[in-house]
């Protein structure tokens, strides 16, 4: 693989990891600890939402905590660039290897 297509990911790491702490702060909540609040993230829970048992249709108020969302995308970004790495070493080990014609 050319160094070009490594600066490419290298670059797309930080904006995918951005994503995948966003789409799971997305989607089915998990237990706060407290009741009546539910934590949104894998693996830190970086949303939280406040559930009112008297207001059905009223917004839920919402909180962030933006620590636990940059670990999150911390703990992403090093599983993709842990990837990045592995798939580096596999391709210059297949280059090193001498070739044999037969």
């Amino acid at each position: 693989m050319k160094p070009r297509h490594f600066s490419i990911l290298y670059v797309l790491i930080p904006v995918l990891a951005v994503l995948t702490t966003w789409v799971t702060g997305s989607g089915k909540p998990g237990y706060g600890g407290i009741p009546g609040i539910f934590g949104y993230g894998f693996s830190l829970p970086w949303k939280t939402v406040e559930i009112i048992p008297t207001c059905y249709g009223c917004p839920l108020p919402t909180g962030y905590n933006w620590s636990f969302f940059i670990l999150d995308v911390a703990f992403y970004a090093a599983i993709y660039y842990g990837i990045v790495l592995l798939y580096a070493r596999h391709v210059w080990n297949q280059q090193a290897q001498p070739t044999t014609s037969t």
